[in-house]
């Protein structure tokens, strides 16, 4: 198989939390009366970041779902599989079976910091960078809090909070096709881009955490944005063409 490299688009947009994020780091000990689910925070700054593999896998898990790329166990598309010619999931994302031939993972999402303007406004206000809510099991018969059980506290990134998102695409020629399957892989990741939209980011999205908006959306010099705000019907035959040669 004939694998050329052509070149590499950048994606860069705005992430505008709708609702509270939370991404947990995982906690050895609680101490008492402190945060039971603490999220992830740069080690230096301690200001509270999304990583590129939460995006990612994101994008990746929706995309499966929107192309019925499911596992029958449930387990990541092309792991128990047999790799087919041409398929998006695994020449975006990747994939890591030996019969595969396609070429490396398309896509590199970077970790998403906290816009710098949006942590001055805040800083300015005084306000932390995150929030603290409290949540408690209800007891089904009595219809209120149970007891011994709770309240824990969940940290979290509070609405509103303004993150720089930013993906690189790489487009190859395979057997010669002048990148124009992988163009179709990269206009699915934005119409991912859109499903995450319409679903939550991080943890507890079924409990209302996680709504994100994308904004300011530049692929290279072009803005997309407002075909991105315009696209509402997802085809499992074609991609949007977001993009074009």
């Amino acid at each position: 198989m004939k694998i050329r490299y052509l070149k590499t688009y950048t994606i860069k947009s705005v992430l505008t939390l709708k609702s509270g994020l939370r991404i947990g780091s995982g906690k050895d000990s609680v101490e008492i009366g402190g945060i039971d689910n603490p999220i992830v925070k740069h080690p230096h700054t301690l200001e509270p970041y999304i990583p590129g593999s939460s995006i990612k896998g994101k994008l990746r898990s929706l995309l499966e779902w929107a192309l019925d790329c499911i596992e029958p166990d449930g387990s990541v598309w092309g792991s128990k599989t047999t790799p087919t010619s041409g398929d998006i999931i695994l020449r975006t994302f990747g994939i890591t079976n030996d019969n595969w031939q396609e070429g490396p993972s398309r896509l590199i999402v970077r970790d998403a910091h906290l816009q710098r303007s949006w942590v001055e406004k805040i800083n300015e206000r005084t306000l932390p960078l995150t929030e603290a809510k409290t949540e408690v099991v209800i007891d089904r018969l009595k219809g209120k809090a149970a007891d011994n059980i709770g309240p824990r506290t969940m940290e979290r990134i509070p609405a509103g909070a303004e993150f720089e998102v930013e993906m690189l695409f790489k487009q190859y020629s395979v057997d010669d096709d002048g990148g124009r399957r992988d163009l179709d892989c990269l206009n699915r990741v934005i119409e991912a881009m859109r499903l995450l939209e319409e679903d939550a980011l991080g943890g507890c999205g079924s409990r209302g955490y996680g709504r994100v908006e994308f904004s300011q959306i530049r692929v290279d010099n072009r803005d997309i944005t407002e075909a991105f705000r315009n696209h509402r019907s997802f085809s499992k035959n074609q991609p949007f063409s977001f993009v074009t040669e």
